[in-house]
């Protein structure tokens, strides 16, 4: 094979990887920063008070929805984000490791045999249910340490939290381990079910306002966050002291191209193998489809087993110096076959790009989503099995 005829890096094992651009990350998280700064300096001018901005969380769980979330931590440390937030004690615990010193929350329970590895790495700890504060707090007595624990409330989602009608026992509970100096409670928090709808967001807010009245006088320095990406940039009043920001900073949206932020990922593969077949011949697993003329066939090192979807085989697009060219076949689990006749120049060690741009074309990660009927969330997460992530910067 020889070397790709275009200006990519790449891995140096495996033709096949995510690139990470860190100038859109950073692009992102200035516009988002702008625009939750003027958001809430607008509405805190109507109040006749000082303006500024949330505090800003970015959730790098699920391997920062598939960019890496070790190199991602570090930039988000070194560009002075408040928070990190993770899904469990593992993901927090591999952070920690790679020497970022920002407060990690875990969004999820942590298992009672994992709360003395979170007190260790100094991770934040989230409670749902009173058994949840009891275990940490006896965990944290018996170690010497404090624990930072995030008291989430279920204002409506029902998936995780303690009740509004339970809380006044469970702050009670915090006060004697606080005294105790065995817990301290960082924040209160919620989560939206809908949070593109105002009606049900104004619902949930209703109650995570009482759920504020009830802990301030009792919790004078305790912060409080309710919004996520869509929520954040949609509702101003949901912004309370810090705003969780994920796929937005990734420059996703669920299933619609952003007009304000930058996608940060891209995926490519470098052709490893050419052939030629006649009309009328069919091609990959099932035969499922047959070439109409002689056609050049290119085929590439990815598959399912990196997270594309089978379910996009024979509907997806790549991109080939610049020129739109059609998946045909079944995907496979390691190769993928796209039909190059129309790109004669095309040979063995050229690049094609699956997700991104190349000259003035560029694919997206939403146009997946819409074809399988699911959202980014999942397609970003699923590629992170095999492909490695290569970090890149552009003026």
């Amino acid at each position: 094979m020889q070397p790709t005829r275009q200006f990519n890096l790449t891995s140096i094992r495996r033709d096949a990887w995510i690139e990470v651009d860190l100038t859109s990350l950073e692009h992102n998280l200035k516009v988002l920063r702008l625009g939750l700064a003027a958001a809430n300096a607008k509405a805190e001018e109507a109040k006749g008070q000082h303006p500024h901005g949330p505090a800003l969380m970015a959730v790098v769980k699920s391997d920062a929805y598939g960019h890496g979330a070790v190199a991602l931590a570090q930039l988000f440390a070194a560009i002075a984000v408040d928070y990190l937030g993770v899904a469990s004690v593992d993901e927090g615990c591999q952070i920690r490791d790679a020497g970022v010193n920002l407060p990690i929350l875990i969004l999820s329970p942590t298992p009672s045999w994992a709360i003395a590895s979170a007190l260790e790495y100094a991770l934040d700890i989230t409670v749902s249910t009173e058994k949840q504060l009891l275990d940490i707090g006896e965990k944290a007595k018996s170690m010497d340490l404090t624990a930072n624990i995030h008291l989430k409330v279920d204002t409506g989602m029902h998936r995780l939290g303690v009740s509004i009608d339970r809380l006044p026992k469970i702050l009670d509970s915090l006060r004697q381990f606080e005294a105790s100096g065995a817990i301290r409670l960082v924040s209160v928090y919620s989560h939206l079910a809908n949070a593109a709808d105002e009606s049900k967001v104004l619902e949930q807010k209703h109650i995570f306002d009482q759920a504020v009245q009830l802990t301030r006088p009792l919790f004078p320095k305790t912060t409080y966050h309710f919004a996520s990406s869509e929520a954040a940039t949609r509702f101003p009043s949901c912004h309370y002291d810090m705003v969780r920001i994920g796929l937005y900073l990734y420059g996703l949206e669920p299933n619609t191209v952003s007009r304000d932020l930058q996608p940060v990922l891209a995926v490519r593969a470098r052709i490893n193998h050419i052939s030629r077949i006649e009309a009328g011949e069919r091609v990959g697993y099932g035969h499922t489809w047959q070439a109409m003329r002689t056609t050049k066939l290119a085929a590439i090192p990815i598959g399912y087993a990196d997270g594309v979807d089978r379910g996009l085989s024979n509907h997806m697009k790549g991109l080939i110096m610049g020129q739109k060219i059609d998946q045909v076949g079944r995907i496979s689990m390691d190769q993928m076959l796209f039909d190059i006749t129309d790109v004669p120049q095309a040979e063995e060690g050229d690049v094609i790009t699956l997700i991104g741009n190349d000259g003035q074309n560029t694919l997206y990660l939403s146009e997946w989503a819409v074809h399988l009927d699911t959202i980014t969330y999942e397609l970003a997460c699923r590629l992170r099995a095999r492909l490695p992530r290569v970090y890149t910067r552009h003026k």
